[in-house]
C-alpha cells in the first residue's frame, strides 16, 4: 500500500510530464506553420535531443516512390548518406504499424546488426493527415539510461506535429512546383513570339535570385523573387510582334507602346490576389531609384525591394544580350554601366549585392571582372 506522500509525488510527476508534453505541442504548432521542410526537420531533431536527452536524432523522409527512407537531417552519430529500402527491420516495421517502438538494449535483439553503432533506439512514425511521411529516430540516452513511457509520449508529441507539418510543406512544394512549371510554359510561349528574347527570362531569374541571396533575403522572399522574375515581362504578350521583332531602332510611339508592358503585366495578373507583392514588383520594375525617369514617379523605398532587384538583373541581361538596334556589351562594360547608374537608376544596396554576386558566384562569369 502506497503512502499519501508517494501518491502525491507520482501525481506531481505525471502532471509535470503532461505539462511538458502540452508545452512542447504548443511550441511546435506555433513555429512549424511558417517553416520549410528543411527547417522543420532541423527543429524536430533539436527538440528530440533536448526533450528526451539523447545523443543521436535523425529525421527520415520517404522518397518520391515511397520505397525507401532518406535522411533529411540528423544530430550526433548518424550516417546521413545511408538509405533504408523497404525491409522487415525496425524502421519499416514501425511505419507499417504506425506506432512507436523502443529497444533499450539493441544488441540483445534480432536487429543488432541493423544500426550497430547504437546501444538503444526508439523510432516513431511521422504521420500526416493522409499518409506516413517518414520516421523520427532517437538513440543512446545520456548516461546510458533506458527509455521510459514519458520519453515515448514526448517523441509521439513531436512526431504528431512534425508529420502534419512535413506533409503540408510537401504539398506546398508540389503546388509551387506545379505553379512554377505552368509559369515557365507561359514564358516560353511568350519568348517564342520574339527571336530577340529567348532565354532572357531564365537569365534574369538567375541573376535576381543570386542578388537576393547575397542580400540575405529569407527563403520565402527568394521564392517570390523567382516567380516575379519569371513573370516580369508577361505584359509583352500584348505588345505587337512587329515591335518586338523590329530590326532597327524603335520610334517614339513604339517605345511608348513597349514601355506599357510592366503595367499591362500587372493588369493581366491582377486576379491572382495572393500575388499582390509580386504584381506590384512587376509593375514597378522599371522605376528609377532617384524617381527622375521612371514610369510612375516612385523613388527610393517607395519602389518595392523585389522591383529594385529585378531592375538591376533585367538591365544587366539586356545590356549583355544582342538587340535588333545594337550589339551586346561585354560583361565588363555592362558592370561598369550598372556601377555608373548606382544612386540614379539603381538602388545602391542592390548594386553592391549584384557586384558581389557577379564577381564571386555567377556561373555565367566568363572573365575576371574589375
Amino acid at each position: 500500500m502506497t503512502s499519501p506522500e508517494s501518491d502525491l509525488s507520482l501525481t506531481v510527476q505525471e502532471l509535470s510530464h503532461a505539462y511538458e508534453e502540452l508545452s512542447l505541442l504548443y511550441r511546435l504548432s506555433e513555429v512549424f506553420s511558417c517553416m520549410s521542410i528543411e527547417d522543420i526537420c532541423s527543429r524536430i531533431a533539436d527538440e528530440a535531443v533536448t526533450s528526451i536527452g539523447v545523443k543521436t536524432a535523425a529525421v527520415l523522409c520517404m522518397d518520391e516512390n515511397a520505397d525507401k527512407l532518406l535522411t533529411r537531417t540528423s544530430r550526433g552519430d548518424w550516417d546521413n548518406s545511408r538509405e533504408f529500402p523497404r525491409d522487415e527491420e525496425i524502421l519499416w516495421k514501425v511505419i507499417q504499424a504506425k506506432k512507436p517502438s523502443a529497444f533499450c538494449r539493441l544488441a540483445d535483439t534480432e536487429h543488432r546488426n541493423y544500426l550497430p553503432a547504437h546501444r538503444s533506439l526508439m523510432v516513431c512514425p511521422l504521420i500526416g493527415k493522409t499518409r506516413v511521411v517518414g520516421a523520427l529516430v532517437v538513440a543512446d540516452k545520456e548516461a546510458d539510461e533506458e527509455f521510459f513511457s514519458s520519453d515515448s509520449k514526448l517523441l509521439m508529441a513531436i512526431s504528431s506535429q512534425a508529420g502534419l507539418a512535413i506533409e503540408n510543406a510537401l504539398l506546398y512544394a508540389e503546388l509551387e512546383s506545379l505553379l512554377v512549371g505552368a509559369i515557365r510554359s507561359l514564358v516560353k510561349a511568350l519568348e517564342a513570339s520574339s527571336c530577340w528574347t529567348a532565354g532572357h527570362t531564365e537569365r534574369v531569374t538567375e541573376y535576381a535570385v543570386g542578388i537576393g541571396k547575397v542580400m540575405g533575403q529569407p527563403d520565402d522572399i527568394v521564392e517570390k523573387l523567382k516567380i516575379c522574375a519569371l513573370l516580369h515581362d508577361i505584359g509583352k504578350i500584348a505588345t505587337p510582334k512587329e515591335i518586338l521583332n523590329k530590326n532597327e531602332g524603335l520610334d517614339e510611339a513604339e517605345w511608348t507602346e513597349i514601355q506599357r508592358h510592366p503595367g499591362l503585366g500587372a493588369e493581366i495578373l491582377v486576379e491572382l490576389k495572393q500575388f499582390k507583392d509580386i504584381i506590384l514588383s512587376i509593375k514597378y520594375h522599371h522605376e528609377h531609384w532617384d524617381g527622375q525617369k521612371g514610369l510612375y514617379g516612385l523613388k527610393h523605398e517607395e519602389i518595392p525591394l523585389m522591383a529594385r532587384i529585378l531592375s538591376v538583373a533585367d538591365a544587366y541581361d539586356a545590356m549583355t544580350s544582342d538587340r535588333p538596334y545594337r550589339k551586346m556589351l561585354s560583361q565588363e562594360a555592362a558592370v561598369k554601366e550598372i556601377e555608373r547608374c548606382s544612386g540614379t537608376q539603381f538602388d545602391p544596396s542592390v548594386v553592391k549585392a549584384f557586384l558581389v554576386w557577379i564577381r564571386s558566384f555567377s556561373p555565367r562569369r566568363r572573365v575576371s571582372l574589375p
